[in-house]
Order: C-alpha cells, then sequence, then structure tokens
C-alpha cells in the first residue's frame, strides 16, 4: 500500500531530474542544478568523472566483501570462505543505525560521489533551507540482480548476501538523508530500478512478486522512517500494478516511451493515487531529440497523457493536483548542450507552475 505521510508536502507541480550528468567538473554540474532547479534541486551523479560514481558502485563502501578492481571495471562479492565475522559487523551497524544512531559507518565518500559532496558543500554555505532537495540511490532489487558473486551468480540468489544487498541501499539512503536534512524542509528519495523492466522475463527467473515488493519495502521504510518522502524510479517498461502495491509516495516512469503501458494499469493506478500516491512525469527527452524540444512539447505531452489516462478510467483531479516532471532518465550520456537543453525546459516548467498549465 502506498505511503502517504509526507505526499501531500509536495506542490501541485515540481521540476526535478533523474540524477546522472554529463559533467566531469561537479562544480558546473551543481552550477547547472541549483540555477535551474530552485525548488527541488536535486543531488548529481557524475560517474564520467568517476567510475566510482556509477550506479552499481558508489553505494558499496563499507558493505562486507564487496570488491572493486576499477582498473578492469570489475566488482563482485567475495562470498567464499566465512564470511562471518564482517557479516556480524555490518548486521551489528545496521540494527545501530535502525534504533537511531547515524549511519556515518554507511557514508559515500568524496571518491565515491563528487557530486554529493559538492553539492552538499554548496548547499551548506548558502545557509537556508530550500523547500526540497531530492537524492537517488541505487535501486535494492536493480542492485541485488546486477552485482555478483566471485562466480557471476547474481547476489539475489545467494542467501546471506542478498538480504546485505537490499539493506545497504537503505542505509546509503539513511546516510543521505541526515547529509541533507538540515538543508531541506523536505527531502525526496529515489531508489533507482532500471532492472524492474526486465520483470517477468528470464533475468528475474524465481523472484516473486512478494520479492519485489518487500524488497523495495524494506527500503521505502527506511527512508520514511528517518522523515523522507520516498519515490521508485524504473525508466523502462515494466509491470506498473506491482510497483503500486509497495508502500512508495512516488513512481517515476517514461512518459515519452511508455505512456500507453501505464494506462494499461488504469485501476491500480486510480487506487494508487486514492491513496495519495504521486507520478512522476518522465515527459522531458533525455536523447539528442532534445534539441529540437520545446517547453510546449512537453506540456502538451503531459496533457495528451491525463487525456489517455482518463480515458482509460482515471479521474483527472488527482493527477493534476499533484504532479512531478522530470527527464524520461538520466542524462549522463548526453553532452553538455543537450543537457543544458534539459534543464533550461525544466526551469521554463517550474516557473510556469502557479499557471495551471495541464489543465487541458
Amino acid at each position: 500500500m502506498a505511503n502517504t505521510g509526507k505526499s501531500g508536502q509536495l506542490p501541485s507541480l515540481m521540476a526535478t531530474a533523474v540524477g546522472s550528468m554529463p559533467h566531469i567538473d561537479p562544480n558546473q554540474a551543481v552550477d547547472l542544478v541549483l540555477g535551474s532547479l530552485d525548488i527541488c534541486p536535486h543531488v548529481p551523479q557524475l560517474s564520467r568523472a568517476d567510475l566510482r560514481e556509477q550506479m552499481w558502485i558508489q553505494c558499496t563502501e563499507s558493505l562486507p566483501r564487496f570488491r572493486l578492481d576499477s582498473g578492469n571495471l570489475s566488482y563482485y562479492f567475495d562470498t567464499s570462505g566465512d564470511p562471518g565475522p564482517e557479516v556480524e559487523r555490518f548486521y551489528t551497524a545496521y540494527l545501530q543505525v535502525m534504533e537511531g544512531a547515524s549511519a556515518d559507518a554507511f557514508a559515500i565518500g568524496p571518491e565515491y560521489g563528487k557530486g554529493i559532496h559538492c553539492f552538499l558543500e554548496r548547499v551548506r554555505r548558502e545557509e537556508k533551507k530550500r523547500p526540497f532537495i531530492k537524492i537517488q540511490v541505487t535501486g535494492p532489487l536493480s542492485f541485488a540482480l546486477t552485482v555478483t558473486d566471485e562466480n557471476k551468480r547474481a547476489i539475489f540468489y545467494h542467501p546471506i548476501f542478498r538480504d546485505i544487498a537490499v539493506k545497504g541501499m537503505g542505509l546509503k539512503a539513511v546516510w543521505l538523508l541526515e547529509q541533507f536534512k538540515p538543508f531541506a524542509d523536505n527531502v525526496i528519495v529515489f531508489f533507482d530500478e532500471p532492472s524492474l523492466s526486465a520483470y517477468g522475463s528470464s533475468a528475474f527467473l524465481a523472484v516473486s512478486k512478494s520479492d519485489v515488493i518487500e524488497s523495495l519495502d524494506d527500503v521505502i521504510s527506511m527512508v520514511t522512517e528517518r522523515g523522507g518522502i520516498p519515490g521508485v524510479h524504473c525508466c523502462g517498461n515494466t509491470d506498473w500494478g506491482l510497483l503500486m502495491e509497495t508502500s512508495t509516495c512516488i513512481i517515476n516512469f517514461d512518459a515519452i516511451d511508455y505512456m500507453e503501458s501505464m494506462s494499461l494499469y488504469s485501476r491500480q493506478l486510480s487506487a494508487f493515487l486514492a491513496r495519495g500516491g504521486v507520478l512522476a512525469w518522465g515527459a522531458v527527452p533525455n536523447t539528442e531529440k532534445i534539441l529540437d524540444e520545446t517547453t510546449n512539447d512537453v506540456i502538451n505531452r503531459i496533457c495528451n497523457g491525463i487525456e489517455l489516462l482518463e480515458k482509460s478510467g482515471v479521474d483527472r483531479a488527482p493527477l493534476t493536483d499533484k504532479m512531478l516532471v522530470t527527464p524520461a532518465c538520466g542524462c549522463a550520456s548526453m553532452t553538455a548542450e543537450q543537457c543544458e537543453k534539459v534543464y533550461k525546459i525544466l526551469m521554463e516548467l517550474q516557473k510556469q507552475s502557479g499557471d495551471h498549465i495541464f489543465d487541458c
């Protein structure tokens, strides 16, 4: 069931972004974010600046038995031998965090998060609170189904390390929340789950519906208990109804390529919205097509999407009462010029937030 705890804090329209950016210089990335997204800036993720900011690596510091060979871009969990002492230390630290202790033991260091630390330093110097800050963490399912053990088997299928992988992503989210809560009235935490687009295929062999919901609800509860607003981002097609059964407040979907797919889940979407759930429309292109895009193109795309959902049986009011707009996915593969155009459109949409632009 959707967690509606703090979704009521969201405005009627808010622009933000998925997180990844093409910049090498973190200061340039932070300048673009803060200069474009005054209501809900996001922490930049800069995998081009350092491979350790790549999504499968960034959230792995302090996880027991995680091995990284940066020279060969090789990473895995070493489950050989007796991992007992390291696993015990992990759970001891985890339980302390769950009891209210600081999550500093699960910090993301500057080497793994140039964008995070540059953004943090900048907002600290501002000496003011922003309405929202958005952070993003690798989704627990995508992480556990992508990262393997030493034998190339997805760690999701390991009886011990699956839980460590899932809880590890939640602990990273808690640490980020602790860092940014002093600088925002509300902190939004998106778990990025690209692998959910393969749900139902052989890639999800032996992964049940309950596995998906329990893994996501595990980390979502860690966010809500610390006062954050949880969201899930999936840039591909998936079983949207399944996501709507989790306790997430926000679902971020690609509204360019998968609008019709979303309309197939009208019954579940209506229930999700009725519980206070919110859609984040990935309606701004994150490809070279952005150079020919206008703000009106994005507005028209969302208006057409609202009309399609309404025809499928979803009430218009909860769709337009609260809405986020983002790029379809991350911007890391774009050029700097293309990325700047994305943020220019997001900024223009935010400036029109009080003009009822989606009453179309």
